[in-house]
Parts: structure tokens; sequence; C-alpha cells
């Protein structure tokens, strides 16, 4: 029997649910981005208000923060898998009556759609992944899935750049909430009835209801969560006044776009060093990237050598991505007994989107205040509260048993 479960585990079509898993995903993401390379039409063309196309921008992102935590605890209630097409098909429906839809308040309705299934979205897909995946392709999967937001923003980019000059908004609209459709349908075929191989996100015993979400919070998970807080504060600060400064400041080589897909190598690094190791070692790994991100961000926005600012930049964005995907990754170590995957990703992602509110605010004061120089010391000085966040779980590992 255990062979039998080993076997299954390990299975073709295990690993390509896996995969299309995490392409939906990333795609996912590309809906979070897609309105970026849009604002000029819809203000000019659509006759959009700034108002109306702030909230379209950022909508999906204002859920998060404000829902994660309750929608992780409904998702754990109703199931993964019944979660995921719920929500999938919300943000298929949303997306294509953004696409069809040209007045501004059926778009913001559509938009409210798809955001109700982003939501969901990005919290199923993980809790499933950490379910679903082998033991020895737990760390590497969720921490791919740690940077599905800046490669969907990636494919957003491309795709709009490719399309956009020759096609219509409402084509490319179209083209990328199809191209998630298609993913997300080949995933759900691939994942149903697959059995989970260690059950991280309902263990056995089947705590109910507010037993089990009090269950899933502890140190671990709470420091987890603020970590990642801290993180998204210094990354969307960064990327959001990147292009201004790349603008202002010394000649750096690689483009603001460039950097930016810097971070997914952050991610795969993450997942080699992670495979098959546990939670102090990803502690190590998330607290080796915090120091990486201290170190690069004074001289990149203190230096006026292109050379040094250009290398600060890289290693900033990839020590970003490490520290993202180690936290996903540790997320099957650090989930209490009785409690849930789902609800320790919840937390985390409603860590991230409470930063996402915080970060662009915070980083345009620091810049107004103290200047560039000033604001690379603030990072930095994030950079260093995000390395004791994860400090206690590494000396809580050598404590005597």
């Amino acid at each position: 029997m255990r062979q039998d479960l080993t076997t299954a585990a390990e299975g073709p079509r295990r690993i390509a649910a896996l995969i299309f898993l995490l392409l939906a995903g990333i795609l996912a993401g590309t809906q979070l981005g897609k309105i970026a390379p849009l604002v000029a039409w819809y203000r000019a063309e659509a006759g959009f208000s700034l108002v109306m196309v702030g909230w379209l921008t950022s909508t999906l992102g204002l859920f998060v923060a404000l829902a994660a935590l309750p929608a992780a605890f409904a998702i754990d209630r109703a199931g993964l898998y019944r979660s995921y097409l719920v929500s999938a098909i919300a943000l298929a429906i949303g997306g294509v009556g953004l696409a069809l839809f040209d007045g501004p308040l059926a778009a913001l309705a559509a938009r409210l759609v798809e955001a109700l299934g982003y939501l969901i979205l990005v919290i199923a897909i993980p809790a499933l992944l950490a379910t679903l995946a082998p033991e020895r392709l737990k760390a590497p999967a969720l921490a791919i899935w740690g940077g599905f937001v800046p490669l969907g923003y990636a494919v957003a980019d491309f795709l709009s750049a490719a399309m956009l000059p020759t096609h219509s908004p409402q084509r490319f609209l179209l083209v990328s909430v199809a191209l998630f459709i298609v993913l997300a349908a080949l995933a759900a075929w691939l994942a149903r009835g697959l059995e989970p191989v260690a059950d991280t996100a309902r263990p056995a015993g089947g705590t109910p209801g507010v037993a089990r979400l009090a269950a899933s919070f502890s140190a671990p998970v709470a420091l987890s969560a603020l970590a990642f807080g801290v993180y998204v504060i210094l990354s969307i600060g960064f990327f959001t006044f990147l292009p201004s400064f790349v603008a202002e400041g010394p000649p750096v080589v690689l483009s603001a776009g460039m950097i930016a897909l810097l971070v997914p190598l952050g991610n795969v690094l993450a997942g080699v060093l992670l495979k098959q190791r546990d939670a102090r070692f990803a502690a190590l790994v998330i607290m080796a990237g915090f120091l990486a991100s201290a170190a690069s961000a004074v001289p990149f926005f203190g230096a006026g050598d292109p050379v040094l600012a250009t290398a600060s930049a890289m290693v900033f964005a990839i020590a970003g991505g490490v520290v993202a995907a180690g936290i996903f990754a540790s997320v099957p170590f650090i989930v209490p007994p009785g409690g849930a995957a789902a609800i320790v990703i919840g937390l985390i992602a409603q860590s991230g989107g409470l930063g996402t509110l915080a970060g662009a605010p915070l980083a345009g004061y620091v810049i107004g205040r103290f200047g560039w120089s000033g604001f690379g010391w603030a990072l930095a000085a994030f950079s260093l509260l995000g390395f004791i966040c994860m400090a206690p779980l590494v000396a809580r590992r050598r404590r005597p048993a």
C-alpha cells in the first residue's frame, strides 16, 4: 500500500498537475498586472477617470489585503479543489467581462468578480501545491509559487508589447484571460481525484471550525507572516520607484523591467537550496536573503558608480526572490498540528496584502523627506527587521527536545 502511494505520488499526472497549477497561478498574476499597460487607453479612449483607473488597478490587491485570512478559513472549510474550481471560474468570468464591457461601472463590476476569484485562487493554489506535491518537490514547487506576481507582470508586459501595436486593448485583455482559462482548466483536469501525499492542508483528526483556525496560529507562523509583510514593503517600494531612480540617478546597465525579471532567479535558487531540507535551513536561507537585501540597498541608491549600482540592483532583486520563495517553501514545515496549510498561507497573504498597501506610500514619504540615499538606508533597516523576524525560528530548532 505504501509503495502504491509512493508510485502515485511520483506519477507523471501528478507532476503535470503541479506544473499546470503553477502556470495557472502565473497567469492569475498576469490578470493583476494587465491594467498597467492600458492606463493611457482607459483615460483617453474609454473615458475613465484617474480614480476609476486606480480602482481597476488596485482592486485585486485590495481584496487580498482586506480578506485573505477569512477567505483562507472558508477555503479550508469548503475544500481546496472545490475552492480552486470556483475561484478559477470567477476569475475567468470577471476577466472576460472586463474585456467585453465598455462602461466604467460595468468594467468595475467585472473587475470585482475577477478580484473575488483572484483572492481565493492565490490561497487555494499554493495550498494544493503543499498537499499534492511529493515530499521532495514540496519546497521547490512552493518556492516557484513565490514568484508568481513578478512572473505574471512580466507576461502582461511582453503580451501587451506584442499585441497592442496591432490589436485592440480589448483583444489583449481577452487573450490574457483566455490563456489563464486554458491553463486553469488543464490543471483542474489533471488534479481531479489525486490523493494527498502528505495532507498538510487537512491533517488526520479533522479539527473542526474555529478550533482549526486557532490551531493554525503559532509563533513560527506569525513570524513568517510578519517577515513576508516586511519583504512586500521592501519589494513594492523598490520596484515602484525604480524607474524614476533609473531615469534620474546614475546610468544603470539594465532597465527597470529587466531588473524585475531577476526576481524569479531568486525563486529558482531558493527552490534548489530548499529541496528536501528542513524548517531551520529554510529560515537560514530567508535570513541570508534579507542580509543580501540590506547589503545591496545602500550602495544602489547611494553610490554614483554605474557598475556598482547595477550589481547592487541585481543582488537586491534576486535576494527578494529568495526571501519570498523561502517563506512559501517553509509552509509545510511550520503548519502546527491540527492546523491547515490554507489558513497559514492566508495569514501570509494577508500580511503581504497589507504590505502592498503600505509599501508605496511609505517609500514615497521616505524619498520625499530623505532623498534616494535615505531610501536606501530605510530599505536596509527593513531588511534587518525581516532578518530579526526569522532569527527565533533558527534558535527554536537548536533547543533540546
